[in-house]
């Protein structure tokens, strides 16, 4: 038996009860092995035979209950605006209709009235026959999914708003049957304050996967190859191959990462690395997926296929961040698990509690009404998945990408911060501050060789070298990373160890060891080169510093560099703890001991020797421009400068727990004052049908408005 892993879009899902009925459904269907819906993300990834269960089959399984399945992200996102301009139509027409009955229940009629201040019975039945074409009409969205979904034993925010919108019309029949003309208007209320709710909360959820849609429409389809005898084809992006030679003109989108192997140009590189303003690129120099050459010709080394591309990567991480569920997420989806079938039971109470009392059977169906329609699970489920949601596009929009939204939950809740040294907290761009040279036969592919290098250090002395020297490319046949001492490269003309000097001291004992941070060169007839570098301290991370400090959290400096360079660095930025000549594994076992002490531990660092720690901590950034791998390995990885965004990182991090804890708060004190209002155990209190709508509503758009704050 064939079987596929795929994920589809969802359009129509409105509470996490309704995710639970996608997720009934469809594991109902022969041939589906699994389903799991993501709500958050308003998708489900689903494993399943494509010939007993194929897309079309799926559609039909969900479209009966109102729900659309799409592949594509593009047509759910045009299917959401078709939803969402339905919606804005559903309430005008229930608005018109509810306005009418309240003119009426307020006596404010054009004609003429009763003594009694009632509008003609005939009325009651016009206005009867209105409301219940609302109800058959703009009421569907709810009904309709309500009974496909209670066809599989599910229950959800769409029973009880159905069970209200349908009470409400069988009470209006009933009063004008017996001569009573009140009560007509609670479904067209009920209605126009529901479909209100629902509104905002899509137009939020939409919002909320803009930054996802912008990183996929970076991507173009096409790409211009060179052949080998010189001529140029055209072929989709997806075909191209590491090793690839392709042209781009002025205006083009790069479709693969890779590295200019001639030419020049300005490039757009905003939304995939922050730098605001075009950078100017040329031979040897890195390009990525998704930017735009603004100015120039260039032809591009292919290094990576497009689905590997780093564009590709940044979506898939997004895509994950978005899938994943906060820890407050499952307390809030336990609760609403069994919100429905409580709310039904006490809205049976309500209406018996009414006849005990005496108060009738026409007041005791309102109290069942008013319970149905006032208990808001939708505030519950919204409490922390929509905060999630927009805290992810926020900070993918501010270059700050999650793996999972957990990191950036944890992240206030850390004690202590451990900082790794260069790139992190130096600038990244060392200057040469003095260089002696063996055999300078090999500065021009010394000049191509480094600026393709990930390390910050090799690549200042890349650049430093590209002032005085045209790099000659060389053919790179291998590369061996040695985390926290250095790489071995294996090229055409021969091996070359680049490292610090007590490495290659290994190779050549009496290597020069000079004071301070450098990098040495190694060739296999012996030394070639060594660079002395200083990398200035970044200054402007020194307040975030203080910050952390003022707040009680602890501060450390962990460094693989075994010379001074740490202790100086470490003063300038005031760190009191300070260790230097730390191995890759050393940082791990440090972190690891911290968190044995009862330390919830956030690592910030940048290069190939972090990933460990990266991934010992409970929280991992990689910094600005850090080694693709490191980007990986950490749960959160900045893209735009550090000194900016590790700060915005901290802020949006306080503020996301802040939120989701008032969204909380709010959802859960909602329900406990306004069941208790509705079923009358409140003293003078008497909560309509039309007023239980419109709280509900309110509560739901109260967390929808409360998670908005993240935006800014």
């Amino acid at each position: 038996m064939s079987r596929v892993e795929a994920r589809y879009k969802v359009v129509g899902m409105t509470c996490q009860s309704c995710a639970a009925s996608v997720e009934t459904m469809l594991k109902s269907v022969e041939g589906v092995e699994e389903a799991q819906v993501n709500f958050a993300a308003q998708e489900v990834w689903v494993q399943h035979d494509p010939d007993k269960a194929p897309l079309t089959k799926l559609q039909s399984t969900l479209a009966p209950a109102g729900y659309v399945l799409l592949s594509d992200a593009h047509e759910a996102t045009l299917a959401h605006r078709k939803f969402l301009r339905r919606l804005r139509l559903y309430i005008l027409l229930s608005g018109v209709v509810a306005l009418l009955g309240m003119l009426g229940h307020w006596g404010l009629w054009p004609f003429p009235v009763h003594a009694h201040g009632e509008a003609p019975r005939w009325w009651g039945w016009v206005y009867f026959g209105l409301s219940l074409g609302l109800v058959l009409t703009a009421g569907r969205t709810f009904w309709r999914a309500a009974w496909q979904q209670l066809r599989y034993r599910e229950l959800s925010m769409d029973t009880l708003i159905s069970l209200g919108l349908w009470g409400s019309v069988a009470l209006s029949f009933f009063t004008l049957w017996v001569g009573y003309a009140g009560h007509t208007e609670a479904a067209a209320e009920i209605l126009f304050f529901v479909l209100i709710g629902r509104y905002l909360e899509e137009k939020a959820r939409l919002e909320a996967a803009s930054t996802r849609e912008a990183l996929s429409a970076l991507a173009t389809p096409v790409a211009t190859r060179l052949m080998p005898d010189g001529t140029e084809e055209t072929l989709p992006t997806g075909h191209l191959r590491p090793g690839d030679l392709i042209h781009i003109r002025k205006g083009e989108v790069v479709p693969a990462d890779g590295y200019i192997e001639r030419g020049d140009g300005h490039l757009q590189e905003a939304i995939l690395t922050g730098e605001a303003l075009p950078q100017w690129r040329t031979a040897g120099e890195r390009v990525l997926a998704g930017t735009t050459l603004l100015e120039g010709d260039v032809y591009v080394r292919v290094t990576q296929a497009a689905v590997d591309s780093f564009l590709a990567q940044l979506i898939a991480r997004l895509e994950r961040a978005q899938a994943t569920r906060a820890k407050a997420q499952r307390l809030a989806d336990k609760v609403s698990a069994v919100f429905v079938p409580v709310v039904l039971f006490l809205s049976v109470v309500a209406f018996a509690l009414a006849l005990w009392l005496g108060k009738g059977w026409v007041d005791g169906g309102l109290r069942l009404l008013s319970v149905l329609v006032i208990s808001c699970p939708c505030a519950l489920g919204l409490a922390t998945p929509l905060a999630v949601q927009i805290a992810i596009g926020r900070s993918a929009r501010r270059q700050i990408l999650l793996r999972e939204v957990a990191q950036l939950e944890n992240l206030p809740t850390c004690t202590l911060w451990a900082f790794d040294k260069t790139g992190t907290l130096t600038r990244g761009r060392a200057a040469i501050t003095h260089e002696t040279w063996w055999d300078p036969t090999w500065k021009p592919h010394l000049t191509y060789l480094l600026a393709r290098s990930e390390h910050p250090l090799a690549q200042a002395v890349g650049q430093h070298l590209r002032q005085s020297t045209t790099p000659l490319p060389l053919t790179l046949l291998n590369q061996v990373s040695f985390p926290g001492q250095g790489v071995l490269y294996q090229t055409e003309a021969g091996r070359l160890w680049v490292g610090h000097p007590q490495w290659l001291s290994r190779r050549i004992p009496d290597f020069p060891q000079p004071e301070g941070t450098a990098i040495g060169i190694v060739g296999e007839s012996g030394p070639i080169a060594l660079f002395v570098l200083e990398d200035p301290p970044r200054e402007a991370l020194h307040p975030f510093l203080e910050t952390l400090r003022r707040k009680g959290i602890r501060t450390v400096l962990l460094s693989g560099d075994p010379s001074t360079a740490p202790q100086h660095v470490g003063k300038a930025l005031g760190f009191a703890e300070i260790h230097g000549g730390l191995s890759p594994a050393d940082k791990a076992d440090w972190l690891a001991k911290a968190r044995a002490e009862g330390h919830k531990v956030a690592f910030v660092g940048d290069g190939l020797n972090d990933l460990l720690a990266l991934q010992a901590a409970d929280v991992g950034i990689a910094v600005y421009q850090s080694a693709g791998a490191a980007v990986q390995s950490a749960g959160i990885a900045l893209l735009s400068p550090t000194e900016a965004a590790l700060p915005e990182l901290y802020r949006l991090s306080q503020k996301l727990r802040r939120i989701i804890a008032q969204n909380l708060a709010w959802a859960f004190g909602y329900n406990l004052v306004a069941l208790p209002a509705a079923i009358g155990l409140i003293p003078g209190v008497v909560v309509s049908p039309a007023v239980s709508a419109l709280l509900m509503s309110l509560s739901s758009v109260t967390v929808v408005l409360n998670s908005l704050r993240l935006r800014s």
